[in-house]
């Protein structure tokens, strides 16, 4: 795709209702423990239709607090409350890394309001590209998401953490710098702990020692990702983009439809392989489609869920970054599913950023998109990179990313699916 220059789920939990939700009801007398654990020690128990806040997501658990105790019920006994509105004070809680400007607008060259220091707690509110939007101190504003990480305990160490391997051997450091003192050199192809990001560091721990590593030389262990069929055979529609006299975006021999193919058919693989979904392909050859097409085929297949997959191009080569479109509230969208179809976004957006964090995160959009916005089912539309940058080029050319990509996509997906019905 072309464009001008310029984000939880169980079986028995209903994403329709409000986008980014952050308050969830009792379906039962529930436990709450004080880790994500049947035999954790139980706080409290909490009756059933009681709203409790959504504070993270642990395997099969949610991490909420209620009654002023924090800790960790089955998710397959809450779901998203009712009620019309949302309070801000359940929002997501993030840490600064650095003392860090709070500025009026999401631009750098925007007014600060205040300079937030180090260490300090801020109230999520929203991403905006590369930027949150937070509230500090009685005022809201945005900062840069690489300088923020979400707060966590002690208590959910074990059971929050990501694994992750080493590609290089690779320096554990003392701080985030490659002038720290290091702590012990990681092997290749070891596993480490993963336990929070820190601009273009990840803090991780490997043999009893904790530190900061290089980001771009640790990928998602792939004992992660989940093996068992579980798709029940529920049918995921996936849009190569562009195709046949469409060739999307172009940078020399280098072809967005070819890409988009080559995702999508790595797509369809991993889906139906590993997790059991029945994956249906709009092209599974080089043809062109309209967009109506493309919709009209989500019918014919009778899908769950539509994933259209594109690459980007901006004739500024400075432009960078994956970035996943998801419905606007405005008239053009009649697709009934817009908060289904933010939450499938957020999810493949959420993992794509986790495993390929050699290329920037540029968030959720709201944009009308046709094959998005016109649909009748979730439906999201994923930019894995701008072809016209050089990074992001080396990124899509590459046959180990493009299955990075697929498999991100995927997790995603299925992520959203298992607890869509």
């Amino acid at each position: 795709m072309v464009v001008a220059p310029s984000d939880l789920t169980s079986k028995y939990f209903n994403t329709s209702q409000v986008e980014a939700a952050s308050t969830y009801t009792t379906t039962a007398n529930l436990n709450l423990r004080k880790s994500a654990s049947t035999s954790a020690t139980v706080l409290l128990t909490i009756p059933s239709g009681k709203a409790v806040s959504y504070l993270g997501t642990y395997g099969s658990w949610y991490k909420v607090s209620y009654g002023g105790r924090t800790g960790y019920v089955s998710s397959q006994y809450v779901k998203v409350s009712t009620a019309s509105t949302v309070t801000t004070a359940s929002s997501k809680k993030y840490t600064t890394t650095v003392n860090l400007n709070l500025r009026k607008s999401a631009s750098t060259s925007a007014t600060v309001l205040v300079t937030i220091p180090n260490g300090k707690a801020v109230t999520y509110l929203g991403t905006y590209g590369s930027w949150y939007k937070v509230s500090y101190g009685g005022k809201t504003g945005y900062v840069s998401s690489q300088y923020v990480k979400v707060s966590t305990t002690s208590t959910t160490t074990t059971s929050s953490t990501k694994t992750y391997t080493t590609t290089v051997n690779l320096n554990l450091r003392q701080s985030t710098s490659t002038s720290a003192t290091v702590l012990v050199t990681i092997p290749s192809g070891k596993a480490v702990t993963y336990l929070g990001t820190y601009g273009s560091w990840y803090k991780v721990s490997y043999g009893g020692k904790t530190g900061y590593v290089s980001s771009q030389y640790v990928k998602v262990s792939t004992t992660t990702t989940p093996t068992t069929s579980t798709g029940t055979g529920r049918t995921i529609v996936i849009d190569a983009g562009h195709g046949g006299n469409d060739p999307g975006a172009v940078y020399g021999s280098t072809y967005e439809k070819v890409i988009a193919f080559d995702i999508a058919a790595r797509l369809a693989s991993t889906l139906s392989n590993t997790y059991g979904y029945n994956a249906r392909m709009t092209r599974t050859n080089d043809v062109y489609l309209s967009l109506a097409q493309r919709v009209e085929l989500t019918k014919s297949y009778k899908g769950s869920a539509f994933v259209s997959l594109h690459a980007n191009s901006s004739t500024n080569t400075s432009y960078h970054g994956h970035e996943v479109l998801v419905p606007t509230g405005e008239s053009y969208t009649t697709n009934p599913y817009i908060s289904a179809s933010r939450s499938l976004g957020a999810s493949i957006n959420r993992e794509l950023g986790a495993r390929i964090p050699t290329i920037r995160n540029r968030g959720v959009k709201y944009q009308n998109v046709y094959v998005v916005g016109k649909n009748s089912v979730p439906s999201t539309l994923v930019e894995y990179g701008f072809i016209s940058n050089a990074n992001d080029r080396s990124h899509l050319t590459s046959t180990t990313y493009r299955q990075r990509m697929a498999d991100a996509t995927a997790s995603g997906i299925h992520q959203f699916m298992s607890t869509y019905k």
